[in-house]
């Protein structure tokens, strides 16, 4: 994994989902989070001689009182508004962000609820 690719992603990305919600984690969230929060994550790439190909998850957690989603999906909508298509140039690269899948996976604990969206961004290195 390029780490000079890495730190491009992280920063646009990061700035980015920071736009939309003011609780956003790279990696694992902080042990003071508070409900709702994204967590986003590069975990890992693969470089085919033309491009680099990462793949991205952005998770979003809540624990809605009463079970109600909709808080959830809303954020995860306007996660996904500001990176799904995205094509960002920053000097030296550019990247492009599909979104490949959406799950919403079950967590042990029966409060909490998750969406996960998972992404592939092909990076493309030069002047």
């Amino acid at each position: 994994m390029s780490s000079n690719s890495v730190i491009e992603i992280r920063k646009v990305v990061g700035a980015r989902l920071a736009e939309i919600h003011p609780e956003v984690y790279y990696e694992f969230a902080d042990d003071k989070a508070q409900f709702p929060y994204l967590v986003f994550d590069l975990p890992n790439s693969f470089d085919d001689g033309t491009y680099e190909n990462f793949v991205m998850d952005i998770d979003g957690w809540d624990a809605p009182k009463g079970g109600d989603t909709m808080p959830l999906e809303l954020m995860m909508a306007a996660a996904d508004a500001v990176i799904h298509r995205q094509i960002i140039r920053v000097p030296g690269m550019a990247f492009i962000m599909y979104r490949e899948n959406r799950l919403s996976p079950p967590d042990d604990d029966k409060k909490i609820r998750r969406r996960k969206i998972i992404y592939q961004i092909r990076t493309f290195t030069g002047g």
